[in-house]
């Protein structure tokens, strides 16, 4: 059963919004949207990838300590869908390191554009926003496409996963997460410091493992090739913009940029499915 959270349901006119958005789509011939996955699919994928690492190190922890398998550690938590949903954003979204090694093939670059990043693949109302901008400069049919699968498959309601305002913008402390990426041996944060000390940026080093451990994950969990492919789409918005850049077109949102620091940011998804509407001229 979803949370209470992403229960929500559409108001009227946005339902016969939908109604008319779903119509026009299957006459396309893309019935098969509809079994795209769901939330409750991708959760307890999520759960069996994650318990995969134990597997993957074969027992052995960072420091090479023995650490057998816990049933603690195989129980269903936010935090093995948070660290295997940073995994995918690190490697998609991170640059080849200029002088790899066997332990480091990709550098993510820096704490801002993770949490940007992190935004756009937990509020895909926003995402299909910033694909219709992309559509509206190019005229690219696969990102309306796109844009028109997001809202088929309801994801603004059961893909929703609220983010607070913080002084910078959408946050969520990774800490855990990225803590158990790093003891696996899959993702390492780093934190660059100035001459005076002060934390300047962070940055992640990503292993080769990491890589073939999510090759491995949408192989064996077929369901969690939505992280790769959504990724791909956010990659569309994000490839060669900054963290702060990507934060200035969501604060560009009165419903982002007007929550108030320690509250949740609020979707747009009525504003996003008019628009949509309106550029295939299915306005209400």
């Amino acid at each position: 059963m979803l949370p209470a959270l992403y229960r929500a349901r559409p108001k009227k006119s946005s339902r016969i919004l939908r109604k008319k958005l779903l119509s026009s789509i299957e006459s396309g011939g893309c019935q098969d949207w509809r079994k795209l996955n769901i939330w409750n699919i991708i959760g307890p994928a999520a759960i069996g990838a994650i318990a995969d690492m134990d597997i993957l190190v074969e027992g052995e922890g960072a420091e090479g300590e023995h650490t057998p398998p816990s049933l603690a550690a195989r129980e269903p938590t936010s935090r093995h869908r948070d660290a295997l949903r940073l995994l995918f954003i690190l490697v998609a979204g991170g640059e080849d390191a200029d002088k790899p090694t066997e332990d480091v093939v990709k550098v993510f670059r820096a704490e801002k554009r993770l949490m940007a990043m992190d935004f756009l693949v937990r509020y895909p109302d926003y995402l299909g926003d910033a694909l219709l901008d992309l559509y509206e400069e190019t005229g690219d049919p696969e990102l309306l496409e796109a844009v028109q699968r997001i809202f088929l498959d309801d994801e603004p309601s059961v893909r929703l996963v609220r983010m607070v305002r913080w002084r910078h913008g959408a946050y969520q402390n990774v800490e855990d997460a990225l803590a158990m990426l790093s003891y696996y041996g899959l993702a390492r944060p780093m934190k660059l410091a100035g001459d005076d000390g002060k934390i300047r940026r962070y940055e992640y080093l990503i292993s080769p493992k990491a890589i073939s451990f999510l090759e491995k994950c949408v192989q064996d969990h077929p369901e969690l090739a939505w992280y790769r492919d959504r990724l791909a789409l956010v990659m569309r918005v994000a490839s060669g913009k900054s963290g702060s850049a990507l934060k200035e077109w969501q604060y560009e949102h009165p419903e982002y940029g007007n929550t108030i620091p320690g509250d949740v940011i609020p979707t747009v998804r009525e504003q996003v499915e008019q628009r949509l509407a309106k550029i295939v001229g299915l306005e209400p």
